[in-house]
């Protein structure tokens, strides 16, 4: 059975990651609907907790596979006013579809 690990950000940051939800196909090819969900309520959970989260978190399988989860609006992006609805979105990818 495969297990996840939301691996240890490297900076800070004012990302809430709830926007809309985007998948790469190849994201949506790779994992279950099981293993979409762990880390999503993985990654929920860890905002709640810090408050925010860096923009880019990393998730990694026993099984070799990665996934990378990057919110594109910063909290004060987001109240900017700068940007449009449609602007607010995360997407979950393979490291090499970056």
């Amino acid at each position: 059975m495969a297990t996840w690990t939301h691996k240890p950000q490297e900076c800070e940051g004012d990302y809430f990651f709830d926007g809309r939800s985007l998948q790469t196909a190849g994201a949506a090819a790779s994992l279950s609907t099981e293993e979409m969900l762990w880390i999503v309520r993985t990654l929920q959970q860890f905002i709640r907790k810090h408050n925010g989260a860096d923009y880019l978190q990393v998730f990694e399988c026993n099984d070799g596979r990665r996934i990378w989860c990057i919110c594109q609006l910063s909290k004060p992006m987001k109240e900017s006013g700068e940007f449009q609805p449609e602007d607010d979105y995360w997407t979950m990818l393979l490291p090499e579809e970056y």
